[in-house]
């Protein structure tokens, strides 16, 4: 196994102790100017540059031991770096949910001044929605800037720390990647036997470090480039399900007392509902496919059955808004 860290911003499989240091420098960097102004594009790239960098360290410090300076530093950081990523994602899921918000009130408008009259309730409800998520973004902004402003100190000396390091933060991608990478995935897919909606998001979650890991092996295994493809796209699927259904629980407690029938919330779940099947679909097969190859031993990966597709987001809706015409 690789005893380095993964790329912050993409593998480049030629550097070595000046790229970790450079990407450590980058994400202190991004942490700077997300404190002083956290918009939508800063709040996301510290986000996923924090995320990715939690996930470096661990997987390079599997390698090197408990007892290293590297080893050290790398635990006093994520404690610190945790608490930032609390802060971040509220901030970043907001986000999210006004802009799918945004798209899904497109949908429901349709050309001119011609809504049904049930999309034009549904429009309503997605005001109120749409003030809360903004009354809900403007406080987590504060919380965010505060918990920048009182931990900066200290993840800046740390992220120094880092960079001065007498170990390699990085080593040079290496041949056979693929390889490693899907013996990681057969032991998370072990973990998760039967996917369903109580353990989708976990499985995500989990799959992001094995996603990284063959981002980092691609330049010298160009085949984990497309075992990462295929894990982005399990990824994406499972996270559109998880926006639309935390969606659906945010707009029935805000619509409280509304009339459920022909409404935002319904509307939502019916989203939430498609997405999760096809989520569910995507990685069921992808999953028996990677595990299949990699009991081959590495033969090209055959491509994945075409199947009907389950409807999507923009289908559902179009679907919505000929049942309430």
């Amino acid at each position: 196994m690789n005893s380095g860290i993964l790329p912050l911003e993409g593998p480049t499989g030629t550097t070595s102790e000046p790229e970790g240091r450079r990407q450590v420098a980058a994400w202190r960097k991004l942490l700077a100017r997300c404190g002083r102004k956290p918009t939508r594009k800063r709040v996301h790239s510290l986000r996923v540059a924090t995320l990715r960098l939690q996930a470096e360290l661990e997987f390079g410090l599997r390698a090197q031991g408990p007892d290293t300076s590297l080893a050290h530093v790398a635990k006093r950081w994520t404690k610190q770096a945790e608490k930032l990523r609390r802060a971040l994602s509220v901030v970043r899921e907001t986000d999210v949910y006004l802009q799918k918000l945004t798209g899904l009130r497109a949908s429901l408008a349709g050309p001119g001044d011609s809504q049904p009259h049930s999309n034009r309730g549904c429009l309503r409800q997605a005001d109120v929605l749409e003030r809360k998520l903004k009354q809900l973004r403007r406080t987590a902004e504060k919380r965010l800037m505060a918990t920048v402003e009182s931990r900066s100190e200290r993840l800046d000396q740390i992220g120094k720390e880092l960079e001065a390091a007498h170990e390699p933060l990085i080593a040079p991608a290496q041949a056979g990647g693929a390889k490693l990478v899907l013996e990681m995935f057969a032991v998370l897919a072990a973990e998760f036997p039967d996917l369903d909606a109580s353990s989708l998001h976990e499985f995500r979650k989990r799959i992001k470090t094995v996603r990284y890991l063959a981002e980092f092996f691609t330049p010298a295994d160009p085949l984990a480039g497309r075992l990462a493809a295929t894990l982005r796209r399990m990824q994406s699927a499972i996270g559109e399900w998880h926006d639309w259904q935390a969606m659906g629980k945010m707009a029935s407690r805000t619509l409280k007392g509304h009339d459920r029938k022909n409404s935002l919330a319904e509307l939502l779940e019916t989203l939430a509902g498609e997405s999760l099947e096809k989520a569910l679909d995507l990685c069921r097969r992808s999953t028996a496919r990677l595990l299949k190859w990699g009991g081959q031993n590495g033969s090209a990966l055959p491509p994945i059955p075409e199947k009907i597709p389950v409807r999507s987001a923009g289908a559902v809706v179009a679907t919505q808004g000929k049942k309430y015409a």
